[in-house]
């Protein structure tokens, strides 16, 4: 999509693109606990789901959470298409946590490549600026913005790095991960040449791995100093893969800390026996760990982005 040069406009301080060329290696997952885990420190903190899949980790549409605006839907991807085409501001919907605003994904934000791809021949590469155009009239509410980005859609992911101020790329041990990655190093150099020369990598890290495998996981920074560079700072943390808790926080439209603090009142096993529970009243005992990697992720992830806008 890229070829030409243009005008340079401004990201965010405080934004954070997480993105990789691959789905499934927690991309989605991570964004939003890190917008709920800010938004949880007091800071007004703004989602943006930049992605064609329904990722409702923090249970907007099934349970109906946040203020939505007023008029047409903006669910499903919805608004952010309408605010791409319509050339407005974005329009989120408010308060889904105290502090924290969506802007939600879902199919329609798939429909903007036809967008795009029609604009271009008239606008050039302009376009690419579409999604950054439309965040900066809000911009200055937030204390921190997150993007979720599609995997595996170029357009898009040029979209996303245009609007944003850091990169930070999770990935699995897998060769596909990795393959991946290469991808978006690809996009993070067109878009930081010809767009958006604040854009820097904040970092990246291992999600869905045995924090113990500690030889594998060394293997894989090689791979993603050699994919993005050789000062790409590498988290410590590794955010463990604990499949029953993750994708039952996930049906309930809560963070692994939310889901976590149910665990003082979870019905138990022998309840379930006698009939008196189900097993999806038994909250998993497995979540408290992971929950506390998620929290220490997110820490790190803004440590970094934070030291490195010192520099």
């Amino acid at each position: 999509m890229l070829s030409d040069a243009m005008d340079f406009i401004e990201p965010p301080e405080r934004s954070v693109m997480i993105g990789t060329g691959k789905g499934g290696v927690g991309k989605s997952t991570i964004a939003a606990h890190k917008a709920a885990w800010h938004a949880a420190r007091g800071e007004r903190t703004l989602l943006v789901c930049v992605t064609s899949q329904d990722d409702d980790d923090l249970g907007i549409e099934r349970f109906n959470r946040g203020i939505h605006p007023e008029g047409p839907s903006v669910l499903n991807g919805q608004g952010l298409y309408r605010s791409v085409h319509d050339r407005v501001p974005l329009l989120p919907v408010r308060e889904v946590r105290p502090n924290l605003d969506v802007v939600p994904g879902g199919e329609a934000v798939g429909e903007l490549l036809t967008l795009l791809t029609a604009r271009m021949a008239v606008e050039g590469v302009q376009v690419v600026q579409s999604l950054a155009r439309a965040l900066a009239p809000i911009a200055r509410w937030y204390d921190q913005i997150v993007f979720d980005s599609a995997p595996e859609q170029d357009s898009l992911e040029q979209l996303t790095l245009a609007a944003t101020r850091w990169l930070f790329v999770p990935t699995r041990s897998d060769d596909t991960s990795i393959r991946g990655m290469r991808r978006i190093a690809r996009n993070f150099k067109l878009v930081r040449r010809q767009l958006n020369p604040a854009l820097s990598v904040a970092g990246a890290c291992l999600y869905g791995s045995n924090p113990n495998a500690r030889q594998l996981h060394e293997e894989v920074r090689g791979d993603v100093f050699g994919v993005l560079g050789q000062h790409t700072p590498m988290l410590h943390t590794v955010v463990g893969y604990r499949e029953m808790p993750a994708v039952n926080a996930r049906k309930k439209g809560l963070t692994f800390g939310e889901y976590a603090a149910l665990l003082p009142t979870s019905a138990k096993s022998y309840d379930v026996a006698a009939g008196r529970a189900t097993r999806a009243d038994v909250v998993p005992e497995s979540i408290a760990p992971l929950a506390a990697e998620m929290d220490r992720l997110n820490a790190e992830i803004d440590a970094h982005c934070r030291k490195a806008s010192l520099s």
